[in-house]
């Protein structure tokens, strides 16, 4: 760990209050980020909404600037949107599909990803779930069998909600080179929490949200895509001022980067607050918050599984900063109010948000603990002997 634990801690005042254990759900934002959404806001109520973006353009472009720095990327293969879902459902619906066609996925979809999957089988589409191995990640040899003519999307969730497992994104990235199939992958639980580079992923779509790992205020989102292939990719359903230019009475013409899958009205401070965020990130380093996030992780994972009535059920051959279990007998609504009177977050899982993983795995709910690299070795030791005292009560 290179980075200072001590001034990220003082950066993040309710760490001295609450022990965060939501970060898959909505972290912390550090206090630059929003001292940066209450100056912007401010500035609005002094000289109005338009003059203040005219005035913050650099603030505002931040986040395509950061955005491309985080991921390897440019700045033009970066849209702004709103969250995760409408980056990705941008995404999605950014591959051109027709019926007969055949989309692969996993089974760490969440649901909104999931309506988009039902909806195109609607369509005519074949949705397929791609086989996953006994340890629950993709089985690549299966991915491979799949991969035929008619395979035209391969809209993957690299880090699911509910098992802490973290899919071989690269690897099928891998297998994908050179097939003409669109690879959408959904890193809305990756960024912010380990090193996210596009083009070692070898994706073409890739979308994210802010308020999660990366710290960033509600409401905040991006869509990467590969700007080789923009052009070839399906027009936006919705477009406005910002995504295209109206040329003729009857025609227009789409931004000819990322920009065409941007609306022009959002939350303004929020996309400053968000561009503050990846820098804050960027300026710790991803590979400094990994480490941190793995030690934490595992540590956790480890002393729960020492715990009578408790089950760790986390999958996966490589697993990441999210830790789910479930107390013997209790709901994991109930175990996550408890931990609340605890002052410790964390968050209850249903089986509705992740069908195709926690259904077959006869899982109803689960908790979910979620590390982040501003926790204490000690806030770990509070979740755990918390959980101990509700497993044993």
């Amino acid at each position: 760990m290179t980075f200072d634990l001590g001034a990220v801690r003082a950066d993040t005042p309710a760490a001295s209050s609450i022990r965060h254990f939501n970060n898959a759900g909505s972290s912390l934002p550090p206090t630059p980020v929003v001292a940066a959404c209450i100056d912007y806001t401010r500035r609005e109520a002094e000289i109005g909404g338009y003059e203040t973006a005219a005035e913050r353009v650099d603030d505002l472009d931040r986040v395509y600037v950061e955005g491309a720095r985080l991921l390897n990327a440019q700045p033009s293969e970066l849209a702004f949107c709103t969250s995760s879902a409408q980056a990705w459902w941008r995404s999605f619906e950014a591959v051109p599909l027709e019926a007969g066609d055949k989309v692969l996925t996993s089974t760490t979809e969440y649901q909104a990803n999931a309506f988009g999957l039902i909806q195109a089988q609607q369509r005519g589409i074949d949705v397929e779930v791609i086989p996953a191995t006994d340890s629950g990640e993709i089985d690549l040899d299966a991915f491979t069998d799949l991969l035929d003519d008619r395979v035209r999307a391969v809209a993957i969730t690299w880090i699911g909600l509910s098992n802490g497992m973290v899919q071989p994104a690269a690897a099928i990235g891998e297998l994908l080179a050179g097939h003409p199939a669109t690879y959408v992958l959904d890193a809305c639980q990756a960024v912010g929490q380990m090193p996210v580079d596009v083009n070692e992923l070898q994706c073409d779509l890739l979308s994210f949200t802010g308020r999660k790992f990366m710290r960033g205020p509600r409401g905040t989102a991006m869509l990467w895509a590969r700007r080789s292939l923009i052009d070839e990719f399906a027009a936006p359903s919705y477009i406005d001022g910002r995504s295209a230019l109206w040329t003729g009475d009857r025609t227009y013409e789409l931004a000819p980067d990322a920009l065409r899958w941007e609306l022009g009205e959002v939350n303004f401070a929020a996309k400053a607050g968000f561009g503050v965020a990846l820098a804050y990130a960027n300026e710790i380093g991803l590979d400094a918050i990994a480490q941190r996030n793995t030690i934490l992780a595992d540590d956790l994972r480890a002393k729960l599984e020492l715990i009578g009535r408790v089950t760790v059920l986390d999958q996966g051959e490589h697993k990441c900063a999210i830790v789910t279990f479930n107390v013997d007998g209790l709901e994991a609504a109930a175990v996550t109010r408890q931990l609340r009177e605890h002052d410790i977050n964390t968050s209850a899982l249903m089986a509705a948000t992740g069908l195709f993983d926690m259904e077959p795995r006869g899982i109803a709910s689960a908790v979910r603990a979620s590390v982040h690299y501003f926790l204490e070795d000690g806030d770990i030791d509070a979740l755990v002997d918390a959980v101990a005292q509700i497993a044993n009560s």
